[in-house]
């Protein structure tokens, strides 16, 4: 009877230091009446601290009843989170969604976005203050490789794509694979889109192109699209949202048709594929990747210009990559600033134009600029006009710091001062 006791105690002991933000992951806020909470990323900070307890302990004691699920994979993870989010709020159950766009609960924005998977004393304190039944996040490469879902239990994960990114970090595609495939060695429920094989007993899972070597346990493998009818552009989208939908399944047991009839109700992901004006038609999209841009610019039909740059202190390698699949959708291409942070915006540009060998283009590296020409060739030349890379971004990223910005709001605002000078 002590010992259960003490467990009480010790679970209202953590928390009461939550809520009271009393449990620090940074040695610099440590005082005497905090606890460290000591973690694969910040042990070697913490070498003469005594007093902490792991991400493991943490949420162990707290006995959360929430199930995590961990979306990862290079595009469609925001997609395929919000599509899942509907779809198990539709069935009943308080949802948490954390990632790109920042923490939702049921659907509506509580906190601002950070990092797409931020620190694991971020992920504890969000599922302890609003204790959703099911918290559902994406997952970055980084992430795994950083430790950042530590001590996390997942009741699911899903595995929606596999594409050159992050290659400034990983070095090499077999490096990033591996991370990925690393992901996927437990025995959670995995639901990934590929085509699936046996061999020496192993399973192996081809995605993208690519061989992942995957626990068999619990592994579901979607090698085409369950749905066809959805309320979003692109034919990519029906795996992402084939994806969340076979989730709800797998643990709701709700009929498929019902879910399925549910989808032409969801409102799309902020950002993605998101239409801000129909006269002349204008879409943001977050696709900042070869393979982003490609599934992006063919799924819409017609003739179109597109604005885009690329990353700066990123991946260089892509943006000639990123050049040639414009050259092959685009009528015409304006590049521009994408983040440059430390690198110049200019030579980034001329970095993607290596790939261009067709197509007109022009360098406005100033983005704002580059959106107003793009408007006045879509109006005059009745072209459909892709921004990409931003998405629902709400800044651009320079050496210095960050400036607020937004692709949206400069649409709106250039086509509301042609309206007004008409």
């Amino acid at each position: 009877m002590r010992r259960k006791n003490e467990k009480c105690k010790v679970k209202t002991s953590f928390y009461t230091l939550l809520s009271e933000n009393l449990i620090t992951d940074n040695t610099k806020e440590l005082s005497e009446n905090k606890l460290f909470l000591k973690t694969k990323q910040n042990k070697k900070y913490a070498k003469n601290i005594t007093k902490y307890t792991t991400p493991e302990e943490l949420i162990n004691n707290l006995n959360l009843k929430t199930k995590f699920i961990g979306i990862t994979g290079t595009n469609g993870k925001t997609t395929t989170a919000f599509v899942l989010g509907y779809l198990l709020n539709q069935a009943g159950y308080n949802v948490g969604i954390q990632g790109t766009e920042g923490f939702y609960y049921n659907g509506e924005k509580k906190e601002p976005k950070t990092l797409t998977t931020p620190p694991i004393l971020t992920t504890i304190k969000r599922a302890v203050k609003y204790e959703p039944d099911f918290y559902i996040m994406e997952v970055s490469s980084h992430a795994i490789v950083q430790k950042r879902t530590e001590g996390i239990k997942f009741s699911a994960k899903i595995l929606t794509s596999f594409s050159q990114d992050h290659l400034d970090f990983h070095k090499t595609m077999q490096e990033y694979k591996k991370v990925k495939e690393s992901f996927f060695q437990d025995e959670s429920v995995k639901i990934i889109n590929g085509e699936w094989r046996m061999e020496n007993g192993e399973c192996i899972v081809n995605c993208s192109g690519y061989d992942f070597y995957i626990n068999c346990k619990n592994l579901h493998v979607l090698e085409k699209p369950i749905v066809d009818d959805i309320p979003m552009a692109g034919e990519f989208n029906k795996m992402n949202f084939s994806l969340a939908l076979k989730t709800v399944q797998i643990f709701t047991n709700s009929p498929f048709s019902i879910l399925n009839s549910q989808l032409k109700h969801f409102k799309g992901v902020p950002g993605r594929m998101e239409i801000v004006s129909k006269s002349p038609l204008v879409i943001i999209d977050f696709a900042h990747t070869p393979d982003g841009m490609e599934k992006v610019l063919s799924a819409v039909e017609g003739k179109k210009i597109a604005v885009f740059g690329a990353g700066g202190d990123r991946d260089k390698d892509k943006r000639r990559l990123m050049g040639r699949v414009a050259d092959k959708y685009a009528d015409y291409i304006i590049l521009t600033e994408d983040n440059p942070r430390c690198e110049d915006a200019d030579e980034i540009c001329k970095a993607i134009v290596k790939g261009i060998k067709k197509t007109p283009f022009e360098i406005i590296t100033d983005r704002k600029e580059a959106i107003k020409k793009a408007l006045e060739i879509a109006k005059e030349n009745k072209l459909t006009l892709m921004l990409l890379g931003k998405g629902d971004e709400n800044y651009i990223e320079y050496c210095d710091g960050r400036i607020d910005y937004s692709d949206r709001d400069i649409v709106k605002k250039l086509l509301e001062d042609c309206v007004k000078v008409n």
